[in-house]
């Protein structure tokens, strides 16, 4: 048996998708934690500041945000965006590491009524922050609200009362329809929002990826962007609200498409692994020294240094007083 691979986060504090993922990694390969000078390192959208100061390691990132992974930084990268570049990029959208995707996976969850399930309340709008985000979510919700009350539970819009939301899943049951915009137009990017309603068969009213069809039904939730109008996607809702038939007809359908899913989410995960794992790590990294992409990191880091406006935003930062000596010192 081999040496364990030395395998480290950048974020010291693992967020649960983050937790998820090195569990699965766990199950097929003997992995070392650790805190410095590793083999291998995971980042997040966060921490490319950090990750450029490790330049003998491989470098990985696990995006759960709306971005394209920069493989001038990274060699490899895990996120959202439908991409073919050879062994280097693995699509798992961050909803496949949920607890429930699994659940999910297997069909609709039972339900011995589904005529119960029609007389529910009309709709839930859960979110807690609305700062950076598209301003449609906010606008749709306002519309609909013109016909009925829509249920505000979050910190965001809340028109509800009550302290914070303890359990989503419970509250989304309670409800007909649920609002699962995402903060943004982006193709590929599908987050948990549309998978939380699905679980506790509660009919999403979605919007964001556009290529949102290839990973599930389109005929089992209602999508904005396949209408015209705010309008035109309001009243598809006015109808199923008010027939009973049509809206559990809806609920029978599958939420997969028969070739869609990321059913085998854990085998490509393994794979990708794999293959990384597979190669001396020498010959594992892809990228370069030389040339001109050092120079390309170099201004990028003196960019994000000096706090521009935009990187500062989305959180590029100087974390730690010995930043720049770490970096001068792994490139010797």
């Amino acid at each position: 048996m081999g040496s364990p691979y030395k395998l480290m986060f950048t974020n010291s504090s693992l967020m649960r998708t983050q937790q998820r993922l090195l569990d699965i990694i766990k199950e097929k390969y003997d992995i070392q934690l650790v805190d410095d000078n590793p083999d291998y390192i995971i980042a997040s959208a966060f921490d490319s500041l950090d990750v450029l100061t490790y330049q003998k390691a491989v470098r990985i990132l696990f995006t759960g945000e709306n971005i394209t992974p920069d493989f001038n930084i990274y060699d490899y990268a895990i996120g959202f965006d439908h991409l073919c570049f050879g062994d280097r990029y693995l699509r798992i959208p961050l909803y496949c590491l949920y607890p429930d995707y699994d659940n999910l996976c297997s069909g609709r969850l039972s339900v011995q009524d589904y005529r119960s399930l029609a007389k529910r309340k009309f709709c839930s709008f859960v979110v807690s922050n609305g700062s950076g985000s598209d301003p449609i979510r906010t606008e749709f919700f306002e519309e609909l609200c013109k016909y009925k009350k829509v249920d505000s539970a979050g910190r965001y819009m809340n028109n509800m009362g009550g302290g914070y939301l303890k359990n989503k899943r419970d509250f989304l049951a309670e409800y007909k329809f649920n609002i699962a915009f995402e903060n943004s137009y982006v193709d590929g990017y599908t987050t948990e929002k549309i998978m939380d309603p699905m679980i506790v068969n509660s009919v999403p009213i979605y919007w964001g990826n556009r290529m949102v069809n290839i990973d599930f039904n389109p005929h089992s939730f209602i999508n904005l962007s396949n209408y015209d109008t705010v309008q035109e996607c309001i009243d598809r809702i006015i109808e199923l609200d008010s027939d009973d038939n049509k809206y559990i007809e809806l609920l029978h359908q599958s939420w997969f498409n028969e070739d869609g899913g990321y059913f085998n989410y854990k085998e490509r995960i393994w794979d990708f692994f794999g293959n990384i794992f597979s190669k001396p790590v020498s010959q594992a990294k892809y990228i370069s020294n030389y040339g001109y992409q050092p120079y390309y990191r170099q201004r990028f880091l003196s960019h994000c240094r000096h706090e521009n406006p935009w990187t500062k935003g989305i959180g590029y930062y100087y974390r730690g007083k010995n930043f720049f000596h770490r970096f001068l010192s792994n490139i010797k």
